[in-house]
């Protein structure tokens, strides 16, 4: 029984390694600030590595751990069930920033820098 406890700690103690290490070798690959342009005339400057510090779980946003970049999945154009690059950010970046961060108020200019503002009233 003793040699059964022991081959498991050690076991155990070598399944937490590995996971410990692919960790670290995971946030040593976070990109730091990238700029987003699935539409040239929208490209949004994004700080990758900041959001990544700030949040700690990289499922918060990717939702689908297969793939490095929204624009694996997420196209200029919807796909079927799967939304557009646009549909994706505006739901998932927009609102969690809107609910979160309350200098947000969910202006293009917050986000697109380069898109003109729209005169209220029009």
């Amino acid at each position: 029984m003793r040699r059964v406890g022991t081959v498991l700690a050690v076991f155990l103690a070598a399944a937490l390694c590995a996971g410990a290490s692919t960790g670290a070798e995971t946030r040593e690959k976070v990109p730091g600030k990238i700029v987003l342009k699935v539409y040239e005339k929208k490209p949004v400057t994004f700080d990758h590595k900041g959001h990544a510090q700030r949040i700690g779980k990289c499922e918060t946003c990717h939702h689908k751990t297969d793939s490095e970049k929204c624009s694996d999945c997420h196209g200029a154009k919807r796909d079927g069930d799967t939304p557009s690059f646009r549909e994706a950010m505006h739901y998932r970046c927009k609102n969690c920033h809107m609910k979160t961060n309350k200098k947000v108020k969910g202006a293009c200019q917050e986000c697109h820098p380069n898109v003109p503002s729209v005169p209220s009233g029009k």
